[in-house]
């Protein structure tokens, strides 16, 4: 399962913290020590829930973590990145606007998944909301693994098209 989120989810991820944090090393140091939040607490991750969600409000509160951690340094700089971290700090702990932009995006996701055909939508679902392996989705809905793959390929190249104004670095 971990693995799973992985793949699914540190791309994003690590563009959304790139946006906050000044350099790619930082970034990925955050993304790090969220996905070793995640792997010590994965048992605890109910994948019927929105695990998206979750794994936007970590890796927010890991940018956070780190912004304050430099923010004494930052209020004694005055040069352009720093002041931007400052501003990126603010947005961030402003969780009414985090949390609308949160939802906003969850609805976007949903509804371009509503738009794929029916088995696609389906065999999406079951791989990236419930977490099933490919096997058990072709097992369950009596069609080829290679079937599956090919729905979960086409509802990924559909939402990088969809959602593409919204996640410009899909």
């Amino acid at each position: 399962m971990f693995d799973l989120l992985y793949d699914l989810h540190y791309a994003l991820l690590f563009q959304i913290v790139s946006q906050y944090v000044p350099t790619n090393e930082d970034a990925e140091e955050v993304l790090q020590d969220v996905f070793m939040k995640i792997w010590k607490h994965i048992d605890q991750i109910d994948m019927n829930k929105n695990v998206t969600g979750y794994l936007f409000r970590v890796t927010r509160n890991a940018c956070l973590d780190y912004l304050r951690s430099k923010r004494h340094t930052l209020a004694l700089e005055t040069n352009y990145l720093q002041q931007k971290n400052v501003l990126n700090f603010h947005a961030l702990a402003n969780d009414t606007a985090s949390t609308i932009i949160e939802n906003e995006l969850i609805t976007l996701i949903n509804e371009s998944v509503k738009l794929l055909p029916e088995k696609c939508r389906l065999v999406f679902m079951k791989s990236r909301f419930e977490g099933m392996k490919h096997k058990q989705i072709s097992s369950e809905l009596n069609i080829s693994t290679k079937t599956v793959e090919n729905h979960i390929s086409k509802a990924i190249k559909h939402l990088r098209v969809s959602l593409r104004d919204y996640l410009p670095f899909l």
